[in-house]
């Protein structure tokens, strides 16, 4: 209480006492202003921490809904991206090998080796080659079978482009075993081998109702029905052969002159993984949604409308269906690019929206506003109950602080005046409060006392919220290592490969260095696997994986996974020379290992490794150093394996062998 206050007090003690019809104490009306004072307090406070809370978490959620939805982006996309480089990269191998004169002539020979003429002019590959029964020449096939229409009889040009689309569909759909379910290459002649495992020569024909009619596929309309060569998505199709929804991913060869194309390349895909993992988003309660960016907004995933999606066999879209919340997220989609976000918010929901790159699809991630309710509600109770705690128990000290140390020395006051003035009557000195000011300045120094309390209790609050942040951003910088660490092996994944590939390409030119970009994979793994099994063969990945880094040479240098049992090395040299004892020393330092293999002919694992080098002047993408790299790798695979093979970075592209 103030100076001023204590004053004011004093003087109405000594005032002529007065007779009143009601009297309120002192003591009564300061608590009951405290009351109003501290119920005032709490319903302001209450307010304030409403909407503080609501705000934070708000603009929390946000963050976790973008910062979720950009890393779903980036993984949904990496399946397609793959898809995408295999098609085109297909399509450069075939043109290499077309363009050459002599290559031509023997596919043609070859296509009589492989193919068999059925009575209705139809050919599909010859018996047995299916199932791995070879060649004369001795070649292998498994999983490989194929259909040609008997439309068109096939002349020496169609037989080379039909063999060579056999013979490359084999050798890209077999190394993709196990992450994509098909490869194949299409001739506009309505022919088109297949790697899968199912011999569709044993299920498509040319005659009856059933009968194959390979122009009605939006695949093939669409691909040979004009000059584009870019990479499209067919419209999604219910497959009952496997029970789940597929698209078709095609790339279609750059046209001739006359507008007509020789070949493409396409690949079946199972989308239920995809619609698993959409159907459970990383934001616990949300839900999210795929549809097409087109104008339509076609719906490839809802689960809201399951049933619409598969009753119009994938025709179901966000304008037929009419959903008036999903137009916005359809025109947001339309002004975002590729792996982008951006969030909508409606009255009952915040929605993440984002084009999943490589695709021309949309991910939008529902987040229900009402989610946020429980724990806004939950801090709020806990700001009233504490601050009717508050209340009680300063209610309590204050009743005791104004009876013992107000109201009872004023009453002495009060009665000691009544005596001044009546004759024969003197005042003791202890009837009077003399110790008043030392009272009052109690009170002062005990809301002291509750202010530096209260002080210590902000600060502790914040040193809280410092050590929360700080673990946020332990935890966030967690999040982005494992994002780009392979979970197995410990080594970079293919994300982080793909980010320091481009980084070290775009400042080669900036020193003397040359980049080395080796390609290894372990030789005869798939027997591994078959005879050790996938446990087994899981270890083996990890040691491959330390006996790599551990012959690493620099800090800069990068070990990553490429994918099933490739992997892939980024470093800087400071000679060409270099490369083969480095490429040496990784098959060797295998070799040491003496990990058993008696699948492989050298009785234990060993290592095929393909290099290629960019120089600092060279202007070369990604794309064409891997493409590079891949080719040394063939070849060495090809002499054998247990070796490395430099691929030289030159028109005619002579290659230099290591020995095992």
């Amino acid at each position: 209480m103030s100076g001023t206050g204590m004053s004011a007090l004093l003087r109405i003690a000594f005032r002529p006492t007065v007779k009143r019809k009601t009297r309120h104490t002192l003591a009564a009306r300061a608590l009951r202003l405290a009351a109003l004072r501290i119920a005032l307090v709490c319903a302001c406070a209450g307010g304030v921490s409403y909407f503080i809370n609501h705000s934070a978490l708000e603009q929390s959620v946000r963050s976790q809904l973008s910062l979720s939805t950009e890393q779903a982006l980036q993984r949904e996309s990496l399946p397609f991206r793959e898809v995408k480089d295999l098609e085109k990269n297909f399509l450069a191998e075939f043109d290499r090998i077309y363009a050459i004169p002599e290559a031509r002539q023997s596919l043609a020979r070859n296509f009589d080796d492989i193919f068999y003429r059925h009575e209705d002019g139809s050919y599909t590959q010859r018996p047995g080659l299916f199932e791995g029964e070879p060649l004369p020449d001795g070649r292998r096939f498994p999983g490989m079978s194929a259909t040609y229409a008997p439309d068109v009889t096939p002349d020496a040009d169609v037989k080379t482009r039909f063999a060579l689309s056999y013979l490359l569909s084999y050798q890209f759909g077999s190394a993709a075993k196990g992450r994509l379910f098909n490869f194949y290459g299409v001739v506009p002649e309505k022919g088109f081998p297949i790697y899968q495992a199912a011999d569709i020569a044993k299920v498509f024909k040319y005659e009856g109702p059933d009968a194959l009619k390979l122009e009605t596929f939006e695949f093939f309309s669409r691909g040979f029905g004009g000059p584009q060569n870019e990479t499209f998505f067919t419209r999604i199709y219910w497959d009952p052969s496997n029970n789940a929804w597929m698209t078709t991913i095609a790339t279609a060869d750059a046209p001739d002159a006359s507008g007509k194309h020789r070949i493409m390349a396409c690949v079946d895909v199972l989308l239920d993984d995809l619609m698993k993992r959409t159907a459970n988003p990383t934001l616990p309660g949300a839900r999210a949604t795929i549809f097409a960016a087109d104008n339509q907004g076609t719906l490839i995933f809802d689960g809201k409308y399951t049933d619409a999606i598969t009753a119009s066999a994938g025709e179901a879209s966000i304008s037929s269906l009419e959903i008036a919340d999903y137009q916005p997220l359809l025109k947001a989609s339309q002004a975002i690019g590729a792996g982008s976000v951006s969030l909508i918010e409606s009255t009952s929901e915040i929605t993440a929206v984002g084009r999943i790159p490589d695709t021309p699809w949309v991910l939008a991630v529902h987040y229900p506003k009402s989610l946020m309710r429980p724990a806004i509600l939950t801090n709020l109770g806990i700001v009233v109950a504490v601050g009717l705690l508050t209340l009680f128990v300063e209610l309590f000290i204050l009743r005791s602080i104004l009876q013992k140390q107000v109201a009872e020395p004023l009453v002495r006051l009060i009665h000691a005046t009544q005596l001044v003035g009546r004759s024969g009557v003197t005042v003791a000195n202890d009837a009077l409060p003399t110790h008043s000011d030392d009272e009052i300045g109690e009170l002062a120094r005990d809301f002291a006392s509750m202010a530096a309390r209260v002080h210590t209790a902000h600060e502790a609050l914040e040193g809280k919220i410092r050590d929360r942040t700080s673990e946020l951003e332990r935890l966030n910088q967690k999040l982005l290592t494992i994002s780009q660490t392979d979970e197995m092996t410990g080594v970079a994944n293919r994300r982080r490969f793909d980010e320091v590939l481009a980084s070290e390409l775009a400042g080669l030119g900036q020193g003397q260095d040359l980049l080395m970009l080796a390609m290894v994979d372990a030789d005869w793994f798939k027997g591994y696997n078959d005879r050790y099994g996938h446990p087994a063969g899981d270890a083996c990945l990890k040691e491959i994986a330390r006996v790599l880094e551990r012959n690493t040479r620099s800090k800069q240098d990068v070990v990553a996974r490429y994918g099933g049992e490739e992997f892939a090395i980024i470093a800087r040299i400071a000679s060409a020379s270099n490369a083969p004892v480095i490429g040496q020393a990784l098959c060797s330092a295998m070799a040491t290992v003496k990990l058993a293999h008696e699948g492989s002919p050298f009785g234990h694992v060993t290592l095929s490794v393909g290099i290629a080098l960019a120089a600092p002047d060279q202007n070369i993408s990604p794309e064409a150093l891997l493409l590079e790299a891949d080719r040394a790798l063939y070849r060495a695979k090809q002499a054998g394996r247990n070796q490395a093979v430099v691929a030289e970075p030159s028109a005619d592209m002579q290659i230099q062998q290591i020995g095992a």
